[in-house]
């Protein structure tokens, strides 16, 4: 079993959870409707080039308190198979921050106060975090386990400027500074194989983020989605992607090169399957997941082994 395989090697996410929540945990995504700083209207085109009109994790619609409820429910069913799992409230869709603190303080400390909600996630970019909203923040973290989650793709300042990433490695590096003074966990997201990117690249990246003690990572693979403005590069047949297997060889040494006690969310991207263009094997994920064990034990490196 591959989550097995991987387990014995790398520091995942699950077992951390079910320790600190006691038993299974799902993540109940919300949208907010807040839209990005990085579009020109907040929603659709334009944005970092990798990224679609509708943003990633879109809520279903309705109010945040609709969704958190819709979202219980759908939990709610689940005890009849099995224990009820533990809610992650996720606040996931575009920048979750992208409105004044005023705006945000009613949204967010109404999830921070549901009795059913044991976690809270939010998803933002390092760009989007005035003084006050890291207050807010700090406020929701003392009600229930919480992190941030911010995009920084790469730690090379030239592949922020080549992706229209919008913000600077020293922008990242700031944002993490102000969220260790006020004892918020982080969870950098990078992606691998990134335009004139190699696995020298990424291992740097891997370095950078050992030196800013972050606490989670999520790794993701390059993919082509539809409506992004990489789709453009691809058709034109402007743009090099790896295979599954150089992803799965950059990951392992990219996993060697951070400490163990970092925890890793994600090791592959869940594209949808009527969004993704290119590479096809981003499709399979399972099949990603094992090229990346295979790519550890033939290396005989675990996490941390290079850090």
């Amino acid at each position: 079993m591959d989550a097995a395989r991987l387990a014995r090697r790398v520091n995942l996410l699950g077992p951390w959870l079910r320790r600190v929540m006691g038993g299974p945990t799902l993540k109940i995504s919300l949208d907010t409707g807040l839209g990005c700083p990085h579009r020109p209207h907040g929603v659709g085109p334009g944005g970092c080039i990798y990224c679609p009109p509708g943003g990633s994790g879109q809520g279903r619609g309705g109010s945040v308190g609709e969704q958190l409820r819709q979202g219980l429910a759908r939990l709610g069913a689940r005890s009849r198979r099995g224990p009820t799992p533990r809610a992650l409230a996720y606040f996931q869709a575009y920048t979750a921050t992208n409105a004044a603190p005023e705006t945000l303080e009613p949204l967010f400390m109404a999830v921070a106060r549901h009795p059913a909600v044991a976690g809270i996630i939010v998803a933002t970019r390092p760009d989007c975090l005035p003084p006050a909203t890291w207050e807010l923040l700090a406020e929701m973290a003392r009600r229930r386990p919480l992190w941030l989650e911010l995009g920084l793709q790469s730690a090379h300042d030239a592949t922020l400027e080549r992706i229209n990433r919008g913000h600077d490695v020293a922008c990242f590096d700031q944002a993490l500074g102000q969220a260790k003074r006020r004892g918020l966990r982080v969870v950098t997201h990078v992606i691998l194989g990134l335009p004139g990117e190699d696995i020298s690249h990424t291992n740097a990246t891997a370095r950078h983020l050992a030196r800013q003690e972050v606490w989670g990572v999520k790794l993701h693979n390059l993919m082509v989605l539809a409506g992004a403005p990489l789709a453009r590069e691809h058709r034109a047949g402007e743009l090099p992607l790896w295979s599954r297997e150089e992803y799965a060889r950059a990951a392992a040494a990219f996993l060697a090169r951070l400490p163990r006690r970092v925890l890793v969310h994600r090791l592959a991207a869940d594209p949808g399957p009527d969004r993704l263009l290119a590479p096809e094997w981003a499709a399979g994920k399972d099949a990603v997941l094992s090229a990346i064990a295979q790519a550890l034990e033939e290396a005989n490196l675990h996490q941390g082994d290079l850090a």
